[in-house]
């Protein structure tokens, strides 16, 4: 609670974005309820004579409607529940693949840590496109499939991030004096070297949400994105709204916004979360008060004019 307060009170900014990332997570679980049309068999509802209505000029269908007379608001609630979904799933495994890959590998070190950086190596020179449509193909189309794909190739090129970050706190003095403690290396990892990396961490994490999406958008564009049938933003975009891009550019410019909102909402929550929550910055442990600099800094003046005193005077 008291994280929450200070971010509304403190970072209003990512309060806000907060209030809106509930919001579209909200949207995705109560999508069956919110829709004014709802899906029937799996699918929306079509109708020929409502085709290509633009937003706002039919109040039946607010935000205009598709090609096939779909209504496109209830189409993007829906929609919002495949991109949360995608989101969420895909961020959360590939944080835990890059913390679990990263910070074993620069707490053991030695073979452990070549062997691990080799594998990343060779992963990291695979086109990240080209390694999405190898995995697909083997896959096959599916939201499981595409967060599998989605999750695994970020989650270890990530890891050499966490990596490089979880070695400089492995390294640190207050982190090799614990070893006087005792523990094994994943307490090790557990107690010291995740909580002081978790800043970077969220603001990746939250970085990453934006490029999901576009990656969803890219892999349906390609043909090997969500199942036919599936509201998708991307899907949306990369279909209807690049064919009829002239004729009804809303099918494009209305889930582009979506997209850039929920994008734009997550990197602030991210970083106004690791301003709260980096020590450096905050003030506490490891800080840098420049208060307190200041202050040590001016006594240092004076005690040094007094020592230079008398050797002015003689």
């Amino acid at each position: 609670m008291t994280l929450l307060k200070d971010l509304f009170q403190k970072k209003t900014l990512g309060g806000i974005c907060l209030v809106i990332l509930i919001i579209f997570l909200l949207l995705a679980i109560f999508a069956d309820v919110i829709v004014p049309t709802p899906m029937v068999d799996g699918s929306l509802s079509k109708s020929v004579k409502d085709s290509l209505i633009a937003p706002f000029t039919n109040w039946s269908h607010p935000l205009g409607t598709d090609r096939l007379g779909q209504d496109l608001l209830s189409y993007m609630i829906y929609g919002a529940r495949t991109s949360v979904i995608l989101c969420v799933c895909c961020t959360i495994l590939s944080t835990i693949m890059q913390l679990v890959i990263g910070v074993l590998s620069a707490v053991f070190g030695g073979w452990f840590d070549l062997i691990v950086q080799r594998v990343v190596d060779a992963v990291g020179c695979i086109p990240m496109m080209l390694l999405l449509l190898l995995m697909m193909s083997m896959m096959g189309n599916g939201i499981p499939q595409l967060i599998i794909a989605l999750a695994v190739p970020s989650g270890i090129a990530g890891s050499r991030m966490v990596r490089s970050a979880a070695i400089s706190v492995k390294d640190s003095g207050y982190c090799n004096n614990s070893d006087l403690l005792g523990g094994t290396a994943i307490w090790k990892s557990v107690k010291h070297v995740v909580p002081n990396i978790m800043p970077l961490i969220i603001i990746n994490a939250a970085g990453s949400l934006g490029s999901v999406v576009m990656m969803e958008a890219s892999m349906n564009f390609l043909g090997y994105g969500v199942s036919a049938g599936t509201p998708s933003w991307g899907a949306l975009i990369t279909g209807q709204g690049r064919e009829m891009l002239f004729k009804a550019p809303w099918l494009c410019i209305v889930p582009g916004l979506a997209i850039t909102i929920l994008t734009f909402s997550a990197c602030m929550f991210g970083d106004a979360i690791r301003d709260l929550l980096d020590p450096r910055l905050k003030g506490g442990v490891g800080s840098y008060n420049t208060k307190k600099l200041d202050k040590i800094l001016r006594k240092l003046d004076a005690s040094s004019a007094k020592k230079n005193k008398p050797n002015a005077a003689a």
